[in-house]
């Protein structure tokens, strides 16, 4: 029973591909048809049938051409008319170039000379500096030496005043030495 349902399937399965088939041949004659007559059409319809078709599509295909024609020189004439405004620009934008160029050289020119002379003011000041160190070394040395010598002072005052006593005292001595003969002359003399 399986094998004669699968033989009859299979029969049912070529009978319908068949009949298919059938049907697509016939199908195919008339879009065969169809497309024959279509082409045939176009093609009648793109070759012109008299001269006065020929001489009109002719005018056409000039009238075409002018118009490309006119349409590029316009075309160009833009393009012209853009070229010289962008030359002209950029001639306008050369002469500001180079006019700031110059403008940098002169400022470049007065930012080096204001260099210079900073430079020269800062040796100046750097000299400055080392000369006030300097005479700040100096002074100190001299206010060491003067309080040196104030100290040498001080001692000389203690020593001359020593030294005035000394010689006071030694005055004093020596009057007295001296008043001594008189002294004694006049207690001889009031003696006798």
């Amino acid at each position: 029973m399986g094998l004669a349902l699968m033989i009859e399937s299979i029969m049912f399965f070529s009978g319908g591909f068949l009949v298919a088939s059938l049907l697509g041949l016939a199908l195919i004659s008339v879009v065969h048809q169809r497309a024959v007559r279509l082409t045939e059409r176009q093609l009648t319809d793109l070759i012109p049938m008299s001269m006065s078709e020929i001489l009109a599509d002719k005018d056409h295909l000039r009238a075409e051409f002018a118009i490309s024609t006119r349409r590029l020189e316009m075309s160009v004439e833009q393009l012209k008319a853009k070229a010289t405004s962008q030359l002209a620009d950029i001639v306008r934008k050369t002469e500001a170039i180079n006019r700031l160029k110059s403008e940098l050289g002169e400022k470049t020119a007065v930012t080096d000379e204001v260099q210079r002379t900073l430079a020269a003011k800062e040796a100046e000041l750097a000299k400055a500096g080392n000369d006030i160190n300097e005479q700040r070394l100096v002074s100190d040395t001299q206010r060491i030496e003067i309080a040196v010598l104030k100290t040498q002072v001080e001692q000389l005052k203690s020593q001359v005043a020593d030294l005035e006593g000394w010689v006071a005292e030694r005055d004093e001595l020596l009057r007295e030495r001296d008043a001594t003969p008189l002294m004694a002359e006049t207690l001889r003399r009031r003696l006798t």
